[in-house]
C-alpha cells in the first residue's frame, strides 16, 4: 500500500514544444477544456506569448503536468541553444506541435529527442485551417487531404528512420480530426509511460551506486516529481524488505490489468439492471444488456478495467442470513446500494455489513420521477420534495450510526435528469481511490492461499 501510494503521487512532466505560432498554447488549452479567456487558461496570440516554461495540471490525470515551452527560432530563444535552454532533461515525453509544413527546426527536435531516448508525438494543428483553404479546390475530398498532410509528415520522419504517433488536429473544431484520438491515445500511454519510469527511478536511487543515486534523488526532487518524505518512505521501506525495482515493475504492471469488481446491489422490482445498462451506456433491449443473471458482468468504455455486476434480489438472501450476505459482498471491491424499500430498510443494513467489512460504497434511489408523480397532488415544488427525501434519509443514517453519505436520487431512463451526472462523477472519483487499496487487498488473500 505504501509503495503504491508513493507510485500514485509520482508526477510526469509532459514537454509541448515547437517553433513559435504553431499552436501550442491553443493545444494545451484544448487538452483543459479552456477558452483563450477562461481563468487559468495558457495565453495565446499572434505575438509570441510564452516567455518561460509554464506548468498546467493536467484536469483528468493528477500525476500528469503539461508543460507550455516558449517557441523556437524566435530572437529570444534561438534554434541552436533552444535545447539546452529549456533543458529537455527535465521532461519525460514530448508532444512536438507544427502548424502547416515541416520544417527544419522541427527535424531538429526530433534529433533531440530520439537521444535522450524519450517518447514523443508528431501533433500538426490548426487543420481547419488547411481545410478551409484547401476547399476551394475544384475537385475538394477531405479524406484525400487529410491523408496528403499525413503522408508529408511521415515522408520527413522515414527519411530519418522515425516512427511517432502523427495527429492531425484543430483546436476549434475539436469535434473533427483527430483531437479526441490523440487523447485517448495520450491517457492510455502516459498511464504506462509512469509504470516504466518509477521503476526506472528505483533502479538509480537504491541500486545504481551513490553517484546515480544521488543523481536520481536531485532530479527528483528539482522537478517535484515526489516530496521529500515520499523518497524518505522509498528508502525506509527498501531497508525494511529490500524490495527490487524489477519487482515493482512488475507490481505496477499487474496493477495496470487489474479489474475493479463492483456490486450493484437491489431488491427485485428496485431497477438494478435498468440502472446497470443507462450506466454503461446500453438501452435495454440492446445486445449486451444486463440480465438477470449475476453470472456475466457488464463492462464499459467509460469505465476502464471496471466489471459491473447486477445483483438484484437482495432480500432472498438478507432475509435468510445475514452472514450468508456478507459472504457474497467479500467477493465484490466496491458498492452501489439502490434504495427502494424504505420501510423494511434493507439498503441500511446492507450499509452496515459493507463498512464492517471496510470497503466503500455509494447509495442510489431509482425511478425518483415516479415518486415525484404520486406527491404531484400535494402541490409541492419538485425541489422541496427532492431536499425532503434527503433530509429524511439523513435522518436515518444517523439513526443507523452508519457514516454520513450523500443520496443520489435518479431517473434510471435520463441520465441528464436529478443526481445522475453528480453520481457519475462521485462513482469515477471514488473508483480511482479504491484501486489501489482494493488491489493490495486482493494480492494479500491471494498470497495468503498459497502459503
Amino acid at each position: 500500500m505504501s509503495l503504491l501510494e508513493v507510485f500514485g503521487r509520482f508526477k510526469i512532466d509532459i514537454a509541448v514544444t515547437g517553433e513559435s505560432g504553431a499552436g501550442k498554447s491553443s493545444l494545451i488549452n484544448a487538452f483543459l477544456g479552456l477558452n483563450p479567456d477562461d481563468a487559468g487558461a495558457a495565453p495565446t496570440g499572434a505575438v509570441e506569448t510564452t516567455k518561460q516554461a509554464t506548468m498546467y495540471q493536467h484536469p483528468n490525470l493528477p500525476h500528469v503536468r503539461l508543460w507550455d515551452l516558449p517557441g523556437m527560432g524566435t530572437p529570444s530563444f534561438g534554434s541552436k541553444s533552444y535545447v539546452k535552454t529549456m533543458n529537455f532533461d527535465l521532461y519525460d515525453m514530448f508532444m512536438v506541435v507544427i502548424s502547416e509544413r515541416v520544417r527544419e527546426n522541427n527535424m531538429l527536435l526530433f534529433d533531440e529527442i530520439e537521444q535522450k531516448k524519450k517518447p514523443y508525438y508528431f501533433i500538426r494543428t490548426k487543420i481547419d485551417n488547411d481545410m478551409r483553404s484547401q476547399r476551394k479546390k475544384k475537385q475538394f475530398s477531405e479524406i484525400h487531404e487529410l491523408d496528403q498532410m499525413r503522408q508529408d509528415c511521415k515522408k520527413y520522419l522515414k527519411e530519418k528512420k522515425l516512427d511517432p504517433h502523427v495527429f492531425l488536429v484543430s483546436t476549434i473544431d475539436t469535434q473533427n480530426y483527430e483531437l479526441q484520438k490523440l487523447t485517448d491515445t495520450f491517457k492510455d500511454e502516459v498511464s504506462q509511460l509512469s509504470a516504466e519510469l518509477f521503476p526506472s527511478f528505483l533502479d538509480k536511487m537504491l541500486h545504481g551506486g551513490w553517484i546515480k543515486a544521488r543523481y536520481a534523488t536531485n532530479h527528483i526532487q528539482q522537478t517535484s516529481k515526489l516530496q521529500a518524505e515520499d523518497i524518505t518512505t522509498l528508502q525506509n521501506m527498501y531497508k525494511r524488505t529490500g524490495f527490487a525495482a524489477a519487482k515493482v515493475s512488475v507490481v505496477l504492471q499487474a496493477l495496470s490489468h487489474f479489474q475493479l469488481d463492483v456490486a450493484v446491489l437491489g431488491e427485485t422490482g428496485s431497477g438494478v439492471s435498468t440502472f446497470v445498462n443507462t450506466l454503461i451506456g446500453l438501452e435495454n433491449e440492446e445486445c449486451g444488456a444486463a440480465s438477470v443473471s449475476i453470472s456475466n458482468p457488464a463492462m464499459s468504455l467509460g469505465y476502464p478495467d471496471v466489471r459491473f455486476w447486477d445483483i438484484s434480489g437482495i432480500e432472498g438472501v438478507m432475509d435468510y442470513s445475514m452472514y450468508e450476505m456478507k459472504q457474497v459482498l467479500n467477493w465484490y471491491d466496491f458498492f452501489i446500494i439502490i434504495v427502494s424499500d424504505w420501510q423494511k430498510a434493507r439498503h441500511l443494513k446492507l450499509a452496515k455489513a459493507v463498512e464492517e467489512l471496510r470497503k466503500h460504497y455509494l447509495l442510489v434511489q431509482t425511478k425518483v420521477d415516479c415518486h415525484l408523480q404520486t406527491q404531484s397532488e400535494l402541490c409541492c415544488v419538485e425541489t422541496d420534495i427532492l431536499d425532503g427525501l434527503r433530509a429524511q434519509f439523513t435522518q436515518e443514517l444517523q439513526m443507523a450510526k452508519l457514516s454520513e453519505k450523500q443520496i443520489f436520487l435518479i431517473n434510471n431512463l435520463d441520465r441528464c435528469a436529478f443526481d445522475f451526472v453528480g453520481l457519475e462523477d462521485a462513482l469515477s472519483s471514488d473508483l480511482k481511490t479504491v484501486r489501489t487499496s482494493a488491489f493490495a487487498y486482493y494480492i494479500a488473500n491471494t498470497v495468503k492461499e498459497h502459503k
